[in-house]
């Protein structure tokens, strides 16, 4: 819009999630349905709670927010119930809101949903919705019938701005891209390139996908005139993570140098930061006394796991009871069980070498993580958080935090650092190489897109998948290929099944 408007206009217009309007709306006003002051549970706190919680948690969520507690998933539900319930409300935000644009509309939830029909009473509503962009099914409360929805209570004026290509109106990209989401015979345009990789005894896809960067940043630099912006997508971070560890040092494929590229990775550093905390922990131990070292690092661990139970892995939990047992064993002076524990035990036992070189200090302690399966997990978690390009913060905070001793509260040092770091990252100035996954890709365009495909897990198509996934798949492709403004270039295994059908032959 700053390409468009003018200031004035500009400081007429409002940009936000839904989530922040929201959050602005019920702090302001929830008392009105609950009767008290209201206050929220950060999503960081919300993990811990649930995973201690036995029971049914959407169900102890809404009673929270009954008592004006709100998570994050209760702010849409409250909101529409203050806009549907109150008529003050409802005219105090449609005279501040005339106009009302709703982008992604076909990714719209229940909630979300109840508060736009409350708006379209006394305000216009826009809504901006491409069915065949409907990525995110998986979530509680979006519904593929959602434009629908709109068309049978708005009544709206309808346009159709499917042929309209403002990112790549030239290449092929879109025509293609809607081949792949339809499973229509569709040859690939010049636009769209593949570059094949060997499943043995071959280089592996990270170095693959390192060549297919270089080759496509050196090509459209030639053609634009200028560096090129360039997104490499994947359908999982795991993956992007070794993609990341590949092209951050220099390598080789044939006879082709591969320069190290600098780079973003887009991901959500939750679980990386957790394990940091428990490698902090660990840094504590010289100034602390046994039992108090032990259950602190435990403790660390135990949210680790909570982190992860939240976040779908419902196995976790029983590493947090057995964490949380193991903590009570120590304090209780009972025989323990858990084997990260005793390895633990055992480690400070040995006692710890700090030498008040933070790195040194900081890779000795994370060396600590390891001969148990929990604890190799943290180990390999922790290692990302290079990602959030945090060493030097880490290096600094641990300066000032410790001596040749000890490192006093590193803990909650480290803690608030990364906090920090993470709300940083959104306002940063970005490189022109960037990871992400194809969810995450959404809403954005780069000149170039690199789409790479793992052999196990990462897999863009699997013709035993059924119906349902294949055609999400397929959804979530479109969404990738047409983020790129000028060219694509696939890394695919050998023998990876077909994108679009072959076509058929010439009539005789």
């Amino acid at each position: 819009m700053s390409g468009v408007l003018d200031r004035q206009t500009q400081s007429l217009i409002e940009i936000r999630t839904f989530h922040a309007f929201f959050m602005d709306l019920v702090r302001s006003h929830g008392r009105l349905v609950t009767g008290t002051p209201s206050s929220f549970i950060t999503p960081e706190r919300e993990k811990h709670l649930k995973t201690d919680f036995d029971g049914h948690w959407p169900t102890e969520r809404r009673r929270l927010a009954e008592q004006g507690r709100y998570s994050f998933d209760e702010l849409a539900p409250a909101a529409a119930t203050l806009l549907e319930s109150s008529t003050a409300v409802q005219t105090l935000y449609t005279q501040i809101y005339p106009v009302v644009m709703v982008d992604e509309f076909q990714d719209t939830n229940t909630n979300q949903w109840r508060a736009v029909k409350t708006f379209a009473a006394k305000s216009t509503v826009i809504c901006l919705a491409d069915p065949d962009q409907r990525i995110f099914d998986h979530i509680p409360g979006v519904d593929a019938e959602r434009i629908n929805h709109a068309i049978d209570h708005l009544q709206p004026t309808r346009f159709d701005l499917s042929a309209d290509n403002h990112r790549s109106p030239s290449g092929g990209l879109l025509d293609y891209a809607n081949a792949v989401l339809r499973a229509n015979p569709h040859p690939a345009p010049e636009a769209v390139q593949t570059i094949h990789y060997a499943t043995y005894n071959a280089p592996p896809v990270e170095a693959f996908t390192h060549y297919a960067v270089i080759a496509l940043r050196q090509h459209l630099e030639s053609e634009l005139g200028r560096p090129p912006t360039i997104a490499v997508l994947a359908r999982e971070n795991a993956f992007l993570g070794r993609i990341s560890e590949k092209i951050t040092s220099e390598g080789s494929i044939g006879h082709h140098k591969l320069p190290a590229i600098e780079h973003d990775f887009v991901f959500d550093p939750e679980l990386s930061a957790a394990a940091g905390y428990v490698v902090a922990s660990i840094l504590e131990w010289p100034g602390l006394a046994p039992t108090d070292a032990i259950t602190r690092t435990l403790r660390a661990a135990a949210d680790y796991y909570r982190v992860k139970f939240s976040n779908g892995t419902t196995g976790a939990k029983t590493t947090v009871q057995t964490l949380e047992n193991a903590i009570a064993a120590i304090q209780s002076d009972s025989a323990v069980k858990s084997k990260a524990a005793k390895l633990l035990i055992a480690s400070h036992a040995r006692g710890i070498r700090l030498t008040g070189q933070p790195v040194a200090d900081w890779q000795t302690a994370r060396a600590l993580l390891t001969g148990a399966r929990e604890l190799d997990e943290m180990f390999k978690q922790v290692r990302m958080l290079r990602l959030l390009k945090a060493t030097d913060l880490l290096a600094w905070v641990l300066m000032e935090a410790g001596d040749a001793m000890s490192y006093r509260n590193a803990a909650g040092a480290i803690r608030r650092a990364l906090g920090n770091e993470s709300l940083a990252m959104s306002r940063q100035e970005h490189t022109d190489i960037s990871l992400m996954s194809m969810h995450r890709s959404k809403g954005k365009e780069f000149d170039g897109v690199v789409i790479a495909e793992d052999i196990h897990r990462s897999k863009l198509l699997d013709p035993q998948w059924d119906t349902k996934r294949t055609a999400e798949t397929r959804r979530l492709l479109r969404v990738a290929i047409t983020r790129a403004r000028h060219m694509v270039v696939f890394v695919r295994p050998v023998g990876a099944p077909p994108l679009t059908p072959p076509s058929p032959p010439a009539s005789q």
